[in-house]
């Protein structure tokens, strides 16, 4: 298990080292020349989506609420199709960098700093949410290491990573990475449904897309924040603007969208194989109990590495992606150096939220709470209408500040309830769409 953990991280070292020395401009290095290919994008698409929610934090749903888990990652599918046929070809046609730089040249620059401040503090979040999944998995690979140790030093090894080779190195990996996942996880599913120990066959009776645990407006609060993310989220929209043109952006997201949807639904069946079969996990995520105690040393080994793929995968690119919008959009400028020194500041915070706060979940929520009614409908409709129709500015930044503040508010002081970002969603959403000048007619 070691050996294998040891061969992976220099493969991922050397990578990002070889890009160190090859990557000589900002463009290079954080949108990877916006030249790549179909399977390159849809690939990197697949490796970054599959994160801390979609496997280490999924088990742990389908072992609380059942099937009705599987809204997490499908609500995401929704959104990124969504996204196939309204946005992917727009926004690669705008040749930005960044998600603030799409809202710069469809509303104004006033619009490019409020939303890269936005994501700055949302993400932060998202990137803590992986490191602290990767270190639940190593403190149990590792015999109960204390798990802020291990944090740091997986912390320390993915920012290094991504440090050297940023967003070309990253997209390289990726298509290894989303690879060693699918088969990874598809090996341990079939394995643990045809086992002799389980009751795989009847699982298929326990599909229910609610229950008295996740109801309908469960489901909705679902699709409008966290696939609001996948619709309109900086790391998803980071692929189409590294794609060769529009069309590649496109399909890459449609097939994107389609295998999430693939895989949500085989880890929410490992979930509920866990859920029927194991009585008793001691206090551990399922999916890693599973790993640890039920499958044969080789697909031990194989998922052990699939799951640090899929965390490692979510992590630098969230990372290279805040730093780029710090950089390009907080500061202002493109300086090559200065983008790295910043890869290093955004992950050491993270790094120490995970060591305080290691409920994956609630991170990932929290952070998705903040995002989704502050930049979602607003910037919808910026680029649905920047070349249409003239937008009222005063209107589309209330949209902005109100959806944010809610956001904000439910999340670090516990105001509003679970349902509060859906009626933020709604409001920045109204606001959004009132903001569209309806030209009158002479």
């Amino acid at each position: 298990m070691l050996y294998g953990i040891i061969i992976y991280i220099i493969f991922l070292t050397s990578i990002s080292i070889y890009d160190f020395f090859k990557v000589k401009n900002f463009e290079g290095y954080t949108v990877a020349g916006k030249n790549q290919k179909f399977s390159t994008v849809f690939l990197s698409l697949m490796a970054s989506m599959i994160g801390a929610s979609a496997t280490i934090g999924m088990t742990d749903r389908a072992v609380e609420v059942g099937f009705p888990a599987f809204w997490w990652l499908g609500v995401g599918s929704i959104g990124l199709i969504l996204q196939s046929v309204f946005l992917s070809e727009k926004i690669r046609g705008l040749d930005a960098n960044t998600l603030p730089d799409i809202a710069m040249k469809t509303v104004g620059k006033e619009a490019k700093s409020l939303f890269a401040l936005i994501i700055s503090i949302s993400w932060v979040g998202i990137i803590a949410a992986q490191f602290a999944s990767i270190a639940k998995l190593l403190t149990v690979v590792f015999d109960n290491t204390s798990t802020k140790i291990v944090t740091i030093i997986i912390s320390t090894i993915v920012i290094i990573y991504t440090l050297f080779g940023g967003q070309t190195s990253v997209v390289k990996t990726d298509r290894v990475q989303s690879l060693i996942i699918a088969v990874g996880i598809i090996v341990t599913f079939l394995y643990v449904i045809v086992s002799k120990r389980g009751s795989g066959e009847n699982l298929v009776q326990h599909i229910e897309l609610i229950n008295e645990d996740v109801g309908i407006f469960d489901i909705i609060n679902l699709f409008f924040i966290v696939g609001g993310t996948y619709f309109l989220g900086p790391d998803i929209i980071s692929r189409n603007l590294i794609s060769k043109d529009g069309k590649t952006a496109k399909k890459a997201s449609l097939c994107a969208g389609i295998g999430l949807f693939i895989f949500s639904i085989v880890i929410t069946f490992v979930g509920l194989w866990v859920r029927e079969n194991i009585v008793d996990l001691n206090g551990y995520n399922p999916l890693i109990y599973v790993m640890h105690n039920y499958i044969p040393l080789p697909i031990e080994i194989l998922l052990c590495i699939a799951l640090i793929a899929t965390l490692v995968s979510s992590a630098d690119t969230c990372l290279i992606n805040a730093a780029t919008i710090v950089e390009n959009d907080l500061i202002g400028k493109k300086s090559l150096k200065e983008v790295r020194i910043i890869v290093i500041l955004i992950g050491i915070i993270s790094m120490m939220i995970a060591i305080f706060k290691t409920n994956i979940i609630g991170l990932l929520t929290g952070a998705y709470s903040i995002y989704s009614p502050a930049i979602v409908p607003p910037l919808f409709v910026a680029i649905m209408f920047y070349d249409k129709k003239e937008i009222n500015k005063k209107m589309w930044f209330t949209a902005v500040v109100l959806g944010g503040i809610l956001g904000v508010l439910n999340t670090y002081f516990n105001i509003g309830g679970e349902y509060l970002p859906l009626i933020a969603m709604g409001i920045s959403s109204l606001f959004s769409i009132l903001s569209v000048k309806i030209e009158k007619n002479k």
